[in-house]
């Protein structure tokens, strides 16, 4: 009898373990009552664990659509509604990584891998790793496009996972004159007064959206999102940076921006 059920009112595709803690999610039958209302036999995912329980989108709305007389309806049925979006939004961007592109821009402005380095004071190595497509961080991205007088967006991209990329072989560059030498060492003093300022939650109310669904958009937990905004800040890793963009339809300049930071009097 419950597997005739399950195959009527829920997807055999459903997750099997629980969101919050891991538990095992099992099929239970539950009455809804909304506004006088009632739904009988409505079947939801509950946790054996925590005793948390998912009930499908679609569903709770067309439970919410038979109660007439629920003053929050339509209000209640934007946010169900905006939760399948949000996980839209998060199954798109689980096919998308990044790609650097810092030879390519390298090569364009005619500057070595060593001067690069000179001017973020960081070795060689370590810009030659970051070619290679390793992580950084955004504040490293931005101030790598600051050094080179281009836009983040020129040094990194979403890619689609799988797709190939091919990049330049070596890095083409002009020899630095004192001029140029004088411009870099002027670059070098401007960074070290420079820091990375986050701007999301500006952003989010101007869409008027909330951190939860955010973080349900990139498929990270709340707490995670809450580290990103207040504590991790400019450390926050470039991919996820990119995806925060993509997901709130924005320029990545609009959510972290490089500004000089002004000394407190007495340090």
């Amino acid at each position: 009898m419950d597997t005739e059920k399950e195959k009527e009112g829920v997807n055999m595709d459903r997750p099997t373990k629980c969101p919050r803690c891991g538990g095992e999610l099992v099929i239970e039958y539950k009455t809804f009552e909304v506004d006088g209302h009632r739904a009988e036999n409505v079947p939801v995912l509950t946790c054996s664990k925590c005793g948390i329980y998912l009930v499908d989108t679609q569903l709770f709305i067309d439970i919410t659509e038979r109660a007439e007389d629920f003053k929050d309806k339509d209000q209640l049925l934007e946010e169900l509604k905006e939760i399948k979006e949000d996980e839209e939004i998060r199954d798109i961007l689980k096919q998308y990584t990044f790609q650097n592109h810092i030879k390519e821009v390298l090569n364009e402005k005619g500057i070595s891998l060593r001067r690069l380095a000179n001017m973020l004071e960081v070795s060689p190595n370590y810009i030659h790793i970051l070619t290679k497509n390793q992580s950084t961080s955004i504040r490293t991205a931005l101030k790598m496009a600051y050094a080179l007088g281009t836009d983040v967006n020129r040094l990194y991209t979403l890619k689609k996972i799988g797709s190939k990329y091919k990049e330049p072989e070596k890095v083409v560059y002009v020899r630095t004159t004192k001029e140029i030498k004088e411009r870099d060492k002027q670059i070098k003093e401007e960074l070290k007064k420079m820091e990375v300022k986050v701007y999301v939650d500006e952003v989010l109310k101007k869409k008027g959206l909330k951190r939860a669904q955010l973080a349900t958009r990139l498929d990270i937990s709340p707490q995670e999102m809450y580290n990103i905004v207040k504590i991790r800040k400019g450390s926050t890793g470039i991919e996820t940076a990119l995806k925060m963009a993509y997901a709130l339809d924005v320029d990545i300049n609009e959510l972290f921006r490089l500004e000089k930071v002004e000394k407190e009097a007495g340090k």
